[in-house]
């Protein structure tokens, strides 16, 4: 089983998609439109844009504190990965068909 450090949300998703291609970037936004984005509270959520070579690939919007606040305990971390590994994957998944 592979070690789970107590990297944040966004410290794991960097980490994860670096060792990927550094093709990838992850950009946080504090606002987003609301009607591209109706369910999004200013101020306590956050807009995460992931990029390939500074084209938008794929966006979702998630909680400020839960993305960066660093996962202490076991339950948080499993959590937090929980949220995290699908993205990864269908990222990893177009990353592989395209090559």
């Amino acid at each position: 089983m592979k070690s789970m450090s107590n990297s944040s949300y966004e410290e794991h998703i960097n980490n994860e998609l670096s060792l990927l291609s550094s093709n990838f970037v992850v950009k946080t936004y504090k606002r987003a439109d609301a009607d591209d984005w109706p369910i999004f509270e200013k101020g306590k959520d956050v807009r995460i844009q992931i990029q390939w070579n500074k084209k938008n690939i794929y966006e979702f919007i998630v909680e400020s504190d839960f993305w960066r606040q660093r996962n202490t305990n076991k339950e948080d971390r499993e959590y937090m990965r929980m949220m995290a590994e699908p993205k990864i994957k269908s990222l990893k998944n177009a990353l592989v068909k395209k090559k």
